[in-house]
């Protein structure tokens, strides 16, 4: 006869988690509610040169001395083209830069609203 570990609070611990979770997560995303990319950029230190749709920056993911950056300011899409980072929004560069979950991030920049 094989004898079956079975953790004794398991059912338990499902129903907290499941609670826990559902508190934590219930609500709606809205991108209309993400600031402007250059709104975003210039209020976290991000300084932005040249003109155009894509523009220069130093790069906070490495040691820069260069700007490597690429932001697009009108999509708020970035890649270093020297450490290879790179995202489609600020949503994308908060989460990258912070080390945030969806959630999290969005609740930082406003773009949460709970149901």
């Amino acid at each position: 006869m094989v004898a079956t570990f079975r953790f004794p609070d398991i059912a338990r611990w499902q129903t907290m988690n499941t609670i826990y979770a559902t508190k934590i997560t219930r609500g709606n995303f809205s991108r209309k509610d993400l600031p402007s990319s250059i709104q975003y950029y210039e209020t976290h230190g991000i300084k932005l040169k040249g003109s155009g749709a894509w523009r220069d920056a130093i790069c906070p993911f490495h040691k820069d001395t260069k700007p490597s950056l690429r932001i697009n300011v009108e999509k708020g899409a970035y890649r270093c083209m020297a450490c290879g980072a790179h995202g489609g929004d600020v949503l994308a560069f908060h989460m990258h830069r912070h080390g945030l979950n969806f959630v999290e991030a969005c609740k930082q920049l406003g773009a949460w609203r709970l149901a």
